[in-house]
């Protein structure tokens, strides 16, 4: 083999290792204020009625989710969360995305910290997870965004819920026109 070959093949070589090494670097392991958790810690908290929040975005969460999880698109619907006054900040909540690879899940997670939840589980290994374990999972549309009619919800999770659904009212009413200690004012 020449020179000139050996050196092309290092260098491709290089090149093919660096972006999955630089992907690997960028995994967020856990969050300051939050408790990073494993899909068997998952299912313990799932079991407990703990609320999950869906970060993914609505394409994804209609492919499949986590049975009774609340869907908060990071992108959309998220800040929500921020919104809800009456809400007990030390219910325990449940955050994931995909994958350890998926960001999203670690921003909400940092976001629902700093928004002064107390009691907030960052599941870094995500849906894709979940389902390869065979835990219980909604694929399709057959569970509504704000569906309170699954067996499987705890108080917990009917608060969030509630609490929600009267987010959702004060936006589609306007702020000026929503109860106050229901919704915090944008203005805060």
């Amino acid at each position: 083999m020449s020179i000139a070959k050996y050196f092309q093949h290092s260098l491709m070589s290089i090149c093919l290792i660096i972006p999955a090494w630089t992907i690997q670097a960028e995994q967020i392991e856990s969050i300051k204020g939050a408790n990073t958790i494993d899909a068997f810690e998952a299912l313990n908290l799932f079991e407990k009625g703990a609320t999950f929040i869906d970060v993914r975005d609505e394409f994804e969460f209609q492919l499949g989710h986590i049975r009774s999880a609340v869907h908060l698109d990071l992108k959309r619907d998220f800040n929500d969360l921020y919104l809800i006054e009456t809400l007990d900040r030390d219910i325990p909540i449940v955050i994931y995305c995909n994958s350890a690879h998926c960001y999203r899940s670690a921003v909400a997670t940092f976001l629902a910290v700093a928004w002064g939840y107390e009691n907030v589980h960052y599941f870094k290994d995500g849906y894709f997870t979940w389902l390869a374990l065979d835990l219980p999972v909604v694929m399709g549309h057959s569970q509504d965004k704000l569906a309170k009619t699954d067996a499987a919800d705890s108080e917990w999770r009917i608060q969030m819920k509630d609490a929600l659904e009267q987010v959702q009212l004060a936006k589609s009413q306007g702020f000026e026109q929503a109860s106050a200690p229901t919704v915090r004012s944008l203005a805060q």
